[in-house]
């Protein structure tokens, strides 16, 4: 009976000792596999790790996201907890892409994806550090980073305190950071002598069309958009201004101005609010409909600049509103957006003095 007894008890050590070891084995598997876990406002999905890389290499994300109670539940099998919503359907596909499923929109014949509530907190809260009123994004940037947040958004017309001509605007603080330093070496000018220039391996004045039919859409849109508003426009600006607001092109420029290019964040915008294949992996064939053409251009120049145009490994830190930003984090306030922030203030104290006389 005793011998009995001592075998059961080895058998119970030796069991267990298999499973801690089975237990540190899946860790180290766990440890090296290529998955990433995203975590945006307590929405969360898995992905494959070639597309979203980098929050599962951050080593702080690591440690907190090991210390997690319920680690050991996702070492053995791929876990969504069940009172999470999927606000995004990432699937891995043969060209690196993503297939996203997102409310969408139809205006003046262009579809355009809605943003969720999730992506209006990051744009105010992270990416434009100001309010916005509850009417004015009409729509988001149709593909999102690798780390599931908005690049661009479109900007009603009317809706805000004050008109805005400039329809789409870029978000993403990675892309503005790196247009703001292609300008500041020339870059609009650049784009400019591009469209001018001619292409040998396509007839002349393609580019000229592709210019021209990003105008004409902006000015669809934006006559849609403000339809039911052209009173306001004509008492603020009279008829004849309000004419030339409701068609104009890309960044407010007149829509026959083809040979001028006035922002390039505009145009990059433009593309990735209304291209479906808004990658700048992807090339633009002739007669295509959608997309900007100019933006499409300048996305592939921030690639042979070295610019991961989907997100690097740190730029994610910015624009998570789901935790506390840390004094190390990357952040970067555009040009823009800082003149917009300095003059606001200054306003302000104006406003302060004037009253305390």
């Amino acid at each position: 009976m005793w011998r009995k007894l001592g075998c059961a008890f080895n058998l119970i050590i030796y069991i267990r000792v298999l499973l801690s070891a089975t237990q540190k084995s899946a860790a180290a598997a766990y440890d090296g596999r290529t998955t990433a876990f995203v975590v945006r406002h307590a929405n969360c999905a898995w992905s494959d790790g070639k597309h979203l890389p980098s929050i599962q290499q951050n080593s702080a994300f690591t440690r907190n996201f090991h210390s997690q109670s319920w680690h050991s539940a996702l070492l053995l099998k791929r876990v969504v907890p069940t009172t999470t919503r999927l606000h995004t359907n990432i699937t891995p596909s043969s060209d690196n892409d993503k297939s996203i499923n997102y409310n969408s929109t139809t205006i003046a014949n262009h579809a355009f994806r809605l943003a969720a509530s999730e992506d209006l907190e990051t744009i105010q809260e992270r990416q434009l550090h100001h309010p916005l009123q509850p009417d004015q994004v009409f729509c988001t940037s149709t593909k999102l980073c690798q780390y599931g947040h908005p690049q661009a958004f479109g900007f009603h017309p009317t809706k805000g305190p004050k008109l805005v001509s400039g329809l789409f605007r870029l978000s993403c603080p990675l892309l503005c950071q790196a247009i703001d330093e292609y300008e500041g070496e020339g870059g609009v000018r650049q784009m400019s002598d591009w469209i001018r220039s001619k292409d040998r391996e396509r007839d002349e004045g393609w580019k000229r069309e592709g210019y021209e039919k990003a105008n004409e859409a902006q000015k669809d849109i934006r006559m849609e958009l403000a339809k039911d508003d052209t009173d306001k426009l004509v008492s603020k600006m009279g008829e004849y201004n309000a004419q030339r607001f409701l068609e104009s092109g890309v960044a407010g420029i007149p829509a026959s101005q083809t040979y001028n290019v006035k922002c390039v964040h505009a145009h990059v915008a433009d593309h990735l609010c209304r291209c479906p294949s808004s990658s700048p992996d992807n090339t633009n064939t002739r007669g295509n409909e959608e997309g900007n053409i100019i933006g499409e251009h300048a996305l592939q120049i921030l690639e042979e600049r070295g610019v991961p145009v989907l997100g690097n490994d740190v730029c994610w830190q910015q624009c998570n509103a789901n935790r506390q930003p840390l004094p190390s984090d990357w952040n970067y306030l555009p040009k823009k957006n800082r003149q917009k922030l300095r003059s606001t203030r200054t306003r302000r104290k104006e406003c302060r003095d004037e009253a305390t006389k």
